[in-house]
């Protein structure tokens, strides 16, 4: 199963290059007749695409994944030739992004951008500002980077919403697709198929616990393994190896059934299994499995809740971070600090790519089950943080930055963890939640303007606070 977060933008150079019909001066052009003769204009044509395509493999980002460079030609009768646009096609299901470079090369990149509806982007001024603001009076995507950092930023952003609309999220459900615990769910899934490309497969909740009591003998070991390695990683444990294995075969069976639907994110209802024993009965909660599987890149969230899964998902993709998530309230309204509070920290939410994050395994429950990971979120006092969440038609994206200002809740059973966030204006935040709902998404790092960028690219009103 392929992570949206490892996914490449798919770049076609595309160099374009007007031959005029003779050896002539005037106010579109100077030179000797040498100079200007066609066939030279050929050559000349020919050594900069050579260049283009260098600067190209020597300066663009590893997100992007540069297809066959292209050069087409055309004439000063203003007409680029089928056969010169049919270069194009091979690998146009794998473009993401036209990146056109050349002389006079307005026309073909807005005919570009007709005629296969795809970002165009060219670099640097004058002519590029000319055709950006062509597309996007005409509602094609047209974008102008005056650099290779910029270009490398698009691509980025690019990234983001190419993951994003390769989202695909296994849904747990036990009754109705809006849960008790957060009715300021995202219900319209359809909607958020057509605009933003994320699917879903529903399941009954029970048919992962009914997996799990019959789970082969390969993912058992494949539980025991987490397990004791979990156990040996952890500065302290609280419960018993029996409980916290149980969670573990949770969480190894909701992955085998991500794997076998082709699913890359999880949402599970939390008080509707509460209240049918089936997590008693089991002796497991859902903390550890959201927890594993944000730490694999795989957005997670809990009660159900869809908006706060979609808006983990936009930071985790943006940041290549595991993400925290939480109800969010005032601790010290004198001092706009919040809370942020739930039992799933990340081992990763440093980076995907880093070390494990120092941690204890706490039970949930009195009963002494329920695994859950507890991070003393105090230890990165001052460090910034973004947090989101998506309204429940998910077309805003409610977004504020932070710093780490404590933490709560870490020795304590139940759903007893929070992150201290302080931020501009704690009172307006909460204010602003009345239009968004209850769980915020939580990464390390200041991604707010890559959340407001991401908000234009992707047609969603970013409410900033």
């Amino acid at each position: 199963m392929e992570r949206p977060i490892d996914l490449k933008v798919g770049v076609k150079p595309v160099f374009v290059q007007l031959i005029h019909s003779g050896s002539y001066e005037g106010p579109c052009r100077v030179g000797d007749r040498k100079s200007l003769d066609p066939e030279t204009e050929r050559m000349r044509g020919e050594e900069n695409f050579k260049r283009f395509v260098e600067d190209l493999k020597a300066n663009l980002s590893p997100d992007a994944r540069i297809l066959e460079p292209v050069r087409i030609e055309w004439g000063d009768n203003w007409i680029i030739p089928e056969r010169e646009l049919k270069k194009l096609e091979g690998d146009l299901e794998d473009v993401d992004l036209f990146f056109v470079s050349g002389g006079l090369s307005q026309y073909p990149a807005i005919t570009i951008g007709h005629r296969y509806g795809k970002p165009i982007a060219m670099m640097g001024a004058v002519v590029t500002v000319d055709v950006a603001s062509y597309l996007r009076s005409r509602g094609l995507e047209g974008y102008a980077p005056l650099d290779f950092a910029e270009l490398n930023h698009l691509i980025s952003l690019l990234k983001v919403r190419k993951a994003v609309r390769n989202t695909k999220v296994l849904l747990a459900l036990e009754g109705d697709v809006i849960p008790v615990g957060v009715v300021s769910t995202v219900w319209d899934l359809d909607d958020l198929r057509d605009r933003l490309g994320v699917e879903h497969v529903s399941i009954p909740a029970r048919e992962i616990f009914r997996r799990m009591e019959t789970m082969p003998e390969e993912d058992l070991k494949r539980a025991e393994e987490i397990t004791d390695g979990l156990i040996g990683r952890a500065e302290k444990v609280h419960m018993s190896r029996g409980d916290i294995l149980q969670s573990a075969k949770f969480y190894v069976t909701v992955r085998k059934m991500m794997d076998e639907l082709e699913c890359n994110a999880f949402v599970i209802p939390c008080f509707e299994i509460c209240a049918r024993r089936l997590a008693e009965s089991n002796r497991l909660t859902f903390c550890l499995t959201h927890s594993l599987l944000k730490d694999e890149g795989y957005p997670s969230a809990c009660e159900g809740d869809i908006n706060v899964l979609m808006a983990m998902a936009l930071l985790m993709y943006t940041s290549g971070k595991s993400a925290y998530m939480g109800n969010s309230y005032i601790v010290n309204r004198t001092e706009n600090v919040i809370a942020v509070h739930h039992d799933v920290p990340g081992l990763k939410m440093k980076g995907l790519n880093g070390p494990d994050l120092p941690y204890e395994i706490r039970n949930f429950t009195v009963g002494g089950w329920g695994a859950t990971i507890r991070y003393d979120f105090s230890m990165d006092i001052g460090e910034p943080v973004t947090m989101a969440r998506f309204n429940p038609a998910a077309t805003k994206l409610l977004v504020a930055g932070g710093e780490m200002a404590g933490s709560g809740g870490f020795d304590r059973v139940g759903c007893s963890l929070s992150a201290h966030v302080k931020v501009s204006d704690a009172v307006e935040l909460l204010h602003k939640e009345v239009d968004f709902g209850h769980h915020l998404a939580l990464v390390y790092g200041d991604y707010t303007k890559e959340m407001r960028e991401l908000g234009e690219m992707m047609g969603i009103e970013v409410v900033e606070v």
